[in-house]
């Protein structure tokens, strides 16, 4: 009788013991995972930060914006083309974007060729210079060289060159495309981009614009541009990740 109670006295005794303990970490501020789902981190944690140079083109030819039976000018285009015109040019819209997808500054500048089915006849660029170099091919074509010095573009800044071209006329003086159908009719080689940043230099190339003049079932020399317009080329990109 003895030895229970003095084990009933022992329980009592760690009992007040243990709820002792509980409330003395309960205020203490301490919490154990069995008991709660909150966690209480007490200390200073030190994240990294990654910086980035980043550069990205795109471009996108839209058109035609000529009648192909009049030759007047058009503020909607159309699909539709003049094959082996005598009178009047075909006109087309291509617009060059660059953009600065990192996060330090970047110095750009982009070339490309317009090939010697088209020719520029004006442009505009949002920022920088633009200069072209016209180099004549033995046949009598001309290879327009498109040189844009944009400068610099902090983070995220965007910078577009939107030029107009026009079909140019064989020796014989039918401008062209000059058959239907006429596969890979070439606008423009890939725009490339070279650019410098803090972190070292990029480039990146789009893929060539290329046209193909299908039938149209005309019987007054009309063919169907394809694939349909606007076309817009793949994001090429670079990109140097340092910490």
């Amino acid at each position: 009788m003895r030895r229970r109670k003095r084990s009933n006295a022992q329980i009592k005794k760690i009992g007040i013991l243990l709820v002792a303990l509980l409330l003395t970490l309960g205020l203490s501020g301490f919490a154990y995972s069995h008991w709660s789902t909150t966690l209480h981190l007490i200390g200073t944690i030190t994240t990294g930060t990654w910086e980035k140079a980043c550069v990205r083109i795109m471009k996108t030819l839209n058109g035609s914006f000529t009648d192909p039976y009049t030759g007047a000018d058009l503020t909607t285009p159309t699909n539709l083309i003049a094959i082996a015109s005598e009178l009047f040019p075909t006109k087309f819209q291509l617009i060059i974007v660059v953009e600065n997808c990192g996060s330090v500054n970047i110095t750009d500048m982009v070339t490309d060729v317009v090939e010697n089915n088209v020719a520029p006849i004006n442009w505009t660029a949002s920022k920088g210079t633009v200069s072209w170099v016209n180099v004549i091919h033995p046949s009598g074509f001309v290879h327009n060289f498109l040189y844009w010095t944009i400068g610099t573009l902090v983070p995220s800044e965007r910078a577009t060159l939107e030029i107009w071209i026009e079909t140019l006329p064989n020796p014989a003086g039918k401008y062209e495309p000059t058959s239907e159908p006429q596969y890979d009719f070439e606008i423009n080689r890939g725009a490339n981009i070279t650019a410098s940043s803090e972190l070292g230099d990029l480039q990146a190339k789009t893929e060539a614009i290329t046209l193909d003049i299908l039938p149209y079932g005309d019987p007054d020399g009309i063919g169907l541009i394809s694939p349909t317009l606007p076309y817009s080329t793949p994001w090429a990109e670079d990109k140097i990740n340092a910490p």
